[in-house]
C-alpha cells in the first residue's frame, strides 16, 4: 500500500523515524533539484539537508492545506532566502551561482548553455519563479505559494524575467549587429 504524505507526515510527527525517512525518499531529488538550480551546486545539499530537518522538526506544523512537497519547497526557499541574506552580511562565504549539471534536459548542448546563461541572469527570486512553472510544472498558485508572494506578484516576475530572457536570446552576447 503507498501511503500518502499527510498520513505519513502525522506519523513523523508522532516521532515514526520511518515514515519520515518515506516522505525524504519521495522528496529529496525534486527537492535538491529545486535547490540546485536556484542556489547553485555547491549550496544545495547543504539547503535541502537543513530543510529536511526544518521538516522534522515541525511535521506537526503541517496542515494539509496544500501538498507536502509545496511545503517542503517552501521550507528550502525560505533558508535559501535567509542563508542569501547571511551571505550579503559576510560577503568572504558568499558562493556564486553555478549550474546545475542537469539543469535542463535537452540533447543540444548548446540551449543547455543558453539555459544555464539565462538563469544565471536573473535574480534569484526570478530564477525560482522561472524553474517552479515553466521546469518543474508548478501551477502559478502553487509557486506563489512556496515562494510566500502574492499570485500577482508571482505572474508579473515570471514574465519579467520570461522577457529578460527573451531579450538575452534575441541579443546574444558578442552580437555587433546593435553596436
Amino acid at each position: 500500500m503507498n501511503e500518502d504524505d499527510i498520513a505519513l507526515n502525522q506519523r513523523a510527527a508522532s516521532g515514526d523515524r520511518r515514515a519520515f525517512a518515506v516522505l525524504v525518499g519521495r522528496h529529496e531529488a525534486r527537492l535538491r533539484g529545486f535547490l540546485a538550480r536556484v542556489a547553485g551546486v555547491d549550496a544545495a545539499d547543504d539547503l535541502a539537508q537543513e530543510a529536511f530537518l526544518r521538516a522534522w522538526r515541525n511535521a506537526a506544523r503541517f496542515r494539509g492545506d496544500g501538498s507536502y512537497c509545496g511545503w517542503l519547497f517552501a521550507i528550502g526557499w525560505r533558508i535559501f532566502i535567509d542563508s542569501t541574506r547571511r551571505a550579503r552580511i559576510d560577503h568572504a562565504t558568499a558562493t556564486p551561482w553555478t549550474p546545475h549539471a542537469d539543469l535542463v534536459v535537452l540533447a543540444d548542448a548548446d540551449a543547455r548553455v543558453d539555459a544555464a546563461r539565462l538563469l544565471a541572469a536573473l535574480d534569484p527570486l526570478e530564477r525560482a519563479c522561472v524553474i517552479l512553472c515553466h521546469g518543474q510544472g508548478w501551477s502559478h498558485s502553487e509557486a506563489a505559494a512556496i515562494l510566500n508572494m502574492p499570485l500577482g506578484s508571482l505572474k508579473s516576475r515570471l514574465a519579467r524575467a520570461v522577457r529578460r530572457c527573451d531579450a538575452m536570446l534575441n541579443d546574444p552576447p558578442g552580437n555587433t549587429a546593435n553596436e
